[in-house]
Order: C-alpha cells, then sequence, then structure tokens
C-alpha cells in the first residue's frame, strides 16, 4: 500500500543511515561533482514518439494521434549511468494497452547484442499521456555512484507519480528490481545519501512526505511527516515522526482548524 508523507527539505538532509559494508563507494569513489551529476535524470530519447507538451488533455485530434504514433513503438534512449558509462535502452509498448510492457537493455552504446531484458507485468501501469516527460529516466537513488532506472507506471491528477524501479548492481553489470522503491509514490534522491524521499497527496489539506533509507541492505523508513484533514471537525493534524531504535516514534502532533 502506498502511505502519503510529507517533511521538510531541512530534515530530509538531517536524514541519516547506517554504513553499508558492500558500500561500493569505499573502494571505487568519484569526484564529489560528478556523484551530485548523478542525481540528475541521465537519458536523453534518440528515436521513437517524443513527449508533446503543447498537447492537453482536452485536444482530443491531437492526443490520439500522438496516443497512435507512441503505440506504433521504435523507442530508444541514451543512458548514462555512470560519467563515461552509456547503456542504450529500447522500450517495447503493448499496442493493445499503449504502455511500455518491457525494456531492451543494451550494453555499451555501440552494442549490438542486449545484455538483459525487463518485464513489467501486463496491464498494470498506465498509457503516458503526451505532456508526460518522465516515461523512462535513469537517476541515482541509493547513492551507490551508479544511475538506477525508473520507468513509468502512474500520473495522478494531483502530482502523484509511480515508477517501476530497477536498481543497477555494479557487480553483475545488471539492473535488479526494486519493489520497496517501486511502491512509491514520487520517489527522489537525496545527494550524498543512500536515502530516498516520497510524497504524495490525496486532497489540497492531505498530504504527506517521507524518507526511506537503506540499512543493511534493506529500505527502512526513517522520518515522515503527514497531514490529515478532519472533515467531521474541520481540523487538519500534523504529525512529525523520526526513527529510534527499531520503532518510528511520534515527535510532535498539532491539530488546528481548517481555514481554507
Amino acid at each position: 500500500m502506498r502511505l502519503p508523507f510529507m517533511l521538510p527539505l531541512a530534515f530530509l538532509v538531517a536524514c541519516r543511515s547506517e554504513p553499508r559494508a558492500d558500500d561500493p563507494r569505499r573502494g571505487d569513489t568519484i569526484p564529489a561533482t560528478q556523484v551530485s551529476r548523478l542525481t540528475s535524470d541521465g537519458c536523453r530519447q534518440t528515436g521513437g514518439q517524443r513527449p508533446d507538451t503543447s498537447i492537453r488533455i482536452l485536444d482530443s485530434t491531437a492526443m490520439a494521434a500522438w496516443s497512435a504514433a507512441f503505440a506504433r513503438g521504435g523507442l530508444e534512449f541514451a543512458c548514462e549511468i555512470r560519467p563515461a558509462v552509456d547503456l542504450r535502452l529500447i522500450p517495447f509498448v503493448d499496442s493493445a494497452h499503449p504502455a511500455i510492457d518491457s525494456v531492451l537493455v543494451f550494453g555499451p552504446s555501440d552494442s549490438a547484442r542486449s545484455a538483459q531484458v525487463l518485464h513489467r507485468v501486463p496491464g498494470e501501469s498506465e498509457a503516458p499521456m503526451p505532456y508526460h516527460t518522465d516515461v523512462l529516466r535513469t537517476i541515482d537513488l541509493d547513492a551507490d555512484g551508479w544511475r538506477d532506472l525508473l520507468v513509468g507506471k502512474f500520473w495522478g491528477a494531483t502530482g502523484n507519480r509511480g515508477y517501476d524501479v530497477w536498481r543497477y548492481d555494479p557487480a553483475s553489470h545488471r539492473f535488479v528490481a526494486d519493489s520497496v522503491l517501486s511502491e512509491l509514490w514520487n520517489p527522489g534522491p537525496v545527494p550524498g545519501r543512500p536515502c530516498v524521499t516520497t510524497w504524495s497527496n490525496s486532497s489540497a489539506r492531505d498530504d504527506g512526505m517521507g524518507v526511506y533509507c537503506l540499512h543493511a541492505g534493506r529500505w527502512r523508513l526513517d522520518s515522515a511527516v503527514t497531514q490529515t484533514w478532519n472533515r467531521d471537525s474541520g481540523t487538519v493534524t500534523r504529525e512529525i515522526s523520526s526513527r529510534r531504535g527499531d520503532s518510528l516514534v511520534l515527535l510532535k502532533r498539532v491539530t488546528r482548524s481548517d481555514s481554507m
């Protein structure tokens, strides 16, 4: 189940996780400027129907034409997963339900032999709209110096977005599915930390954000802030929680009248 979380930026930066014995950065460091760069998208589309942010949902004719072109496939991306390490990614589209159902991964960008095929469960992802520019991205989510793969899955009307996530394993030179990150709304990196932010909202008054960090190779919710609209009493409750040992402890709860 996806949980709503909201957390101030200062609290996110304060997130700390236990050092990992298998952290590849221990013996494979890269310059700090390049580490920061890895938290931005490393992909550029090189083939197939590209997003068109000028088309909106009310323009049914243009929308239908764009969707038909997207369904025909031919998508291709060149993605940097580490400075000077590029992969070629070819998503395949299910024409019956125009959503990406698999991604073919090639090694170096000049390689003609695929290294891996990433499969998705049929029918469990939405077809993108023309203005969705995040259909496929690579971003370093676990701060190991290698970008991970995000493939768009859901685009909610209130800004909630979901992705299927595969983390890159440099030891095997393969992407590995991450079931935890694939269940989070709007996952984003915390630069320099093996932590991921997540946020969502279900109304103008119900929202939240949290921070998941890697501990002994597992993602754990370390901090969260939620805001809940109590419709019957006309109030809004804000709660701030942080992990203490094995438990998420409530640090503060404030209830105020709904002023909206």
